[in-house]
């Protein structure tokens, strides 16, 4: 998946040079295309690569709290029963 996410900045970026400025309207071309060179693709997917990286992270993370919780709450749930019946 995360070689999916790497290849759309690169396919954006190509997109930005193909596309060019149109000339019906006086307005000359420019010869700069988009400058993010080979660096700022690599910045680019060094950046989504640590995204998809912490969103597995938090994922994992939210994932392994549920049950705790789960079992926090059927802690309390314990405890209030045994409560209302040493006060009965």
């Amino acid at each position: 998946m995360s070689v999916v996410l790497a290849l759309v900045p690169v396919a954006l970026v190509t997109g930005a040079v193909v596309a060019s400025a149109s000339t019906a309207d006086g307005v000359a071309a420019s010869n700069m295309q988009f400058p993010i060179g080979p660096v700022g693709i690599a910045a680019v997917v060094v950046g989504l690569g640590g995204l998809v990286t912490g969103l597995v992270r938090h994922h994992r993370r939210v994932a392994a709290a549920a049950p705790q919780a789960a079992v926090a709450s059927q802690a309390v749930v314990a405890d209030a029963e045994s409560a209302d019946k040493a006060a009965a």
